[in-house]
């Protein structure tokens, strides 16, 4: 069973080959918030762990009970001044199985991912640009293939392309050093607020949090 993070450790948090991403662009997905989804959800995402700042991986489940391919989505990373810094292109042919089954995971891994992927049905590596790989401060949206914004995800208030209500707790050098990430619940609750829905845990890339 996966271990929350004590409420200590968060305070003291606060305080102290693969798949290339694409070149940042100026096209800025819409920053109108979208409707609760009811396909995919970014369900877990971890900006740093035990290997340092590029310990990352993004995790995105299917919360329906038909498949779902994504096919042409794309995930847009954004830094803490709400800058496009980089873009993940989901490969064709990906189909999310329907919820409950094996296969309802996408796991994206960064080159310095370190963990053990439950359900390795999906599992894409990729590459970011930039030393710090997804920011710490910065954001994640998963963006359609008629560029319509589907989820996200922001670490920082200011990062307002993938920001949903308010920001959730962004990691740091003492969580990375616990194993965790941000996580929605067991049932991947998603109120379109990042704060409410998402929470420090222990990783659990692949399986239900």
């Amino acid at each position: 069973m996966r271990r929350l993070l004590s409420g200590s450790a968060i305070a003291l948090a606060m305080l102290s080959l693969p798949v290339i991403a694409g070149a940042a662009s100026a096209g800025q997905p819409d920053e109108v918030q979208p409707l609760a989804s009811s396909t995919v959800v970014i369900n877990e995402v971890s900006t740093r762990g035990p290997n340092g700042t590029l310990d990352e991986f993004i995790e995105i489940r299917n919360i329906s009970n038909n498949p779902v391919d994504l096919t042409g989505y794309t995930m847009r990373v954004y830094g803490p001044q709400n800058a496009l810094v980089d873009t993940i292109t989901l490969p064709a042919g990906i189909v999310l199985s329907p919820k409950g089954n094996a296969g309802e995971f996408l796991v994206l891994t960064s080159q310095n991912f370190s963990g053990t992927i439950e359900d390795e049905t999906n599992v894409v590596p990729f590459l970011l640009a930039g030393p710090e790989g997804i920011p710490v401060n910065g954001g994640v949206a998963m963006v359609s293939p008629t560029g319509t914004r589907v989820d996200g995800i922001a670490f920082s208030a200011s990062v307002t392309a993938a920001k949903e209500g308010q920001p959730a707790l962004p990691e740091t050098q003492v969580t990375e050093q616990l194993d965790a990430s941000s996580s929605r619940d067991i049932v991947s609750t998603d109120t379109d607020n990042n704060r409410q829905d998402f929470s420090l845990h222990q990783r659990t890339p692949g399986q239900v949090n």
